[in-house]
């Protein structure tokens, strides 16, 4: 009885230095954030990280916990079968998660979870999406890390169970079943009430620790068991009667605006360029004295530029329902992704549609991506141009169409539309794996080199169609409005909220005045709001989105990420900047003075706005 027990101890200790192996490759992987923390507080990542360790060993210990139990009915050959193949699959699988997960906090800032299934269901756009990473390497990493581990199973079940004799029944399966039960313990992480969860092991003020001490199959795992939400709202900060003062107080409006278009113009044909990855940081960024976008900084002085814009999430698939739908990302799941919810959003196209306006989307690649293609046909869009449009040989992406192939076909398309129209263009070509077809810009093959110059590229096309777009016929009855679907973590910055930071641009011969700069605090998710008050139309259906051009609207911004929130105020011209933990429940940085009032504002938006999810 002794060696079995002293097996089922092996087995389960096996799994804990493995995780715990992996954590030093997570950290030596990430070695320039590392390099940043103490020595007390990588002990504190170790020290705290290692519950939850314990907690998924006990989940993979289970089953051989179980066949021990019973190893007395079965053959020795048998057992030993058994354990080695189930241990192997899951030492493959356990494997392939850590692996992945290096790269996923290098790309996205956070640890593996549910997410990435969702982009499954187009193959070869998440191959675009991934293709830029060090495949090889990682490749390698994984070929290793799963032969030492399987090696080391091997040698622990040859050399234990090939020792077992046959033992009398009692007392061995009850005390074999107290042994399995006990699992329980270190699964749910103490004997308390609570369970395991990923706020357990978070310890510090500083995010990458805390996310460092999480067990990247653990939160896969949980994210695939808890990340489909019913009615319940795991954003539940306030109580339910603060709520509404926390929102009334936030959304402050006089029903009126200021007009910055032509007066006697009345249906001017209003166009977004929805510019992907354009973070601000790139249109400051200089490389060896060139500028990253010479032809939008020129072009600022043209138009009303914005220059404290913050978008409302992460991807394209919540920034296309923020400037849509004037709707709020959610910070754990995607509202595009749910064709029953996303259906009931407002969309301008619909509202542009039943005014007279002719209404069309224009993108190079494929519109199944990430559930797009619902989300537009619901938008009633009249005519929806995407890769399958363009001549295969102008598949010069991995995506599809570059940015100059599709803005040349919407110069085309529209010198013979009717007036007005409601068109909008989504560009692909400052998407990884960032490939141009130019020579390159900026020498280096690195990540950010890359980027800088997939951002080139989509500048220079964009001058090239505002060029041509001025001889068009339609101009001067036209307002352009430039915005990034989201922001880019490159170039990297040391604050998370310049992660989020776009700029916006208004052009076109229907703009009253030009060269002007906005710098009151908006969002996204205030365009939808904002451009329908312009045009006359009316916006009350869109009740997350505030008008820029009201005196009195309150200047404000909120953003989510997986899993937190950001919430930016300007409040006599002096920024207030948070980032929220979701998980740790606590502020992970801040700017400015930030009152508990700030706070409270902040989680009202975050309760309310994914309440109002949960209730399409």
């Amino acid at each position: 009885m002794k060696e079995r027990l002293q097996f089922l101890l092996i087995y389960f200790c096996f799994w804990v230095v493995y995780f715990l192996s992996a954590r030093v490759i997570f950290l030596s992987y990430h070695i320039e954030d590392t390099k940043l923390l103490t020595l007390e507080t990588v002990y504190g990542i170790f020290w705290n990280g290692i519950r939850m360790d314990f907690s998924m060993s006990g989940y993979l210990s289970v089953i051989p916990f179980l066949l021990v139990v019973v190893s007395n009915f079965i053959k020795k050959s048998r057992l030993e079968n058994w354990i080695f193949s189930y241990t192997f699959v899951a030492v493959f699988f356990i494997t392939l998660i850590v692996v992945i997960d290096l790269q996923v906090f290098n790309t996205w800032g956070y640890r593996l979870d549910a997410t990435p299934l969702y982009y499954l269901k187009s193959p070869k756009e998440a191959w675009a999406s991934v293709s830029s990473s060090p495949l090889v390497q990682l490749f390698i990493s994984f070929i290793i890390l799963l032969i030492i581990a399987s090696y080391i199973v091997y040698r622990i079940i040859t050399r234990n169970i090939d020792n077992w004799n046959y033992i009398e029944n009692i007392p061995f399966i009850p005390v074999s079943i107290i042994f399995l039960l006990s699992l329980i313990i270190p699964i749910r992480g103490s004997l308390g009430i609570a369970p395991m969860n990923q706020s357990t092991v978070y310890f510090s003020t500083n995010n990458f620790a805390n996310i460092s001490a999480v067990n990247a199959p653990w939160n896969f795992m949980s994210s695939i068991v808890n990340g489909t939400y019913d009615k319940v709202n795991p954003f539940t900060y306030l109580p339910k009667e603060s709520l509404s003062g926390a929102i009334k107080e936030l959304y402050t409006t006089s029903n009126t605006t200021q007009v910055v278009l032509k007066k006697d113009i009345k249906k001017p044909n209003v166009i977004f360029i929805i510019w992907e990855s354009f973070t601000k940081k790139a249109t400051e960024k200089i490389i060896n004295r060139e500028t990253v976008t010479p032809n939008f900084n020129a072009l600022k002085k043209e138009g009303i530029y914005f220059s404290n814009v913050f978008a409302s999430g992460d991807r394209t698939d919540k920034g296309l329902p923020a400037i849509l739908s004037g709707y709020p990302a959610q910070p754990t799941a995607s509202i595009i992704t749910e064709p029953n919810k996303s259906s009931k959003l407002p969309v301008l196209s619909k509202d542009f549609g039943e005014n007279g306006y002719s209404t069309a989307f224009y993108y190079g690649g494929e519109t199944e991506f990430a559930n797009i293609k619902s989300y537009l046909y619901e938008a009633d869009f009249q005519r929806i141009i995407s890769k399958q449009d363009f001549d295969p040989k102008d598949w010069n992406s991995k995506w599809g169409a570059q940015d100059g192939v599709v803005y040349q076909k919407f110069l085309q398309d529209h010198s013979k539309i009717n007036q007005p129209f409601f068109s909008t263009l989504l560009t692909l070509s400052s998407h990884e794996p960032f490939e141009v077809p130019i020579p390159t810009k900026f020498v280096g093959d690195d990540e950010e080199n890359k980027f800088m110059n997939a951002m080139f590229y989509a500048d220079q096309s964009l001058g090239n169609f505002i060029a041509e777009a001025k001889k068009q016929t339609w101009w001067q009855n036209s307002i352009i409005v430039i915005i990034a679907d989201h922001g880019h973590r490159i170039p990297v910055s040391a604050k998370k909220v310049d992660d989020f930071k776009i700029p916006m641009l208004w052009l076109g011969g229907a703009l009253e005045k030009n060269g002007i700069e906005i710098n009151n605090v908006c969002s996204q998710i205030d365009i939808a709001s904002t451009i329908l008050r312009q045009v006359k139309l009316n916006a009350y259906q869109y009740n997350w989105s505030k008008n820029i051009f009201d005196l009195k609207t309150k200047p404000w911004a909120f953003f989510s990420f997986n899993n937190g929130f950001g919430f930016v105020q300007q409040k006599n011209k002096q920024m207030k900047e948070l980032i929220f933990d979701n998980v740790g429940h606590k502020i992970i940085q801040k700017n400015g003075i930030i009152g508990e009032r700030d706070q409270d504002l902040g989680k009202a938006l975050m309760q309310r706005t994914f309440q109002d999810y949960l209730d399409k």
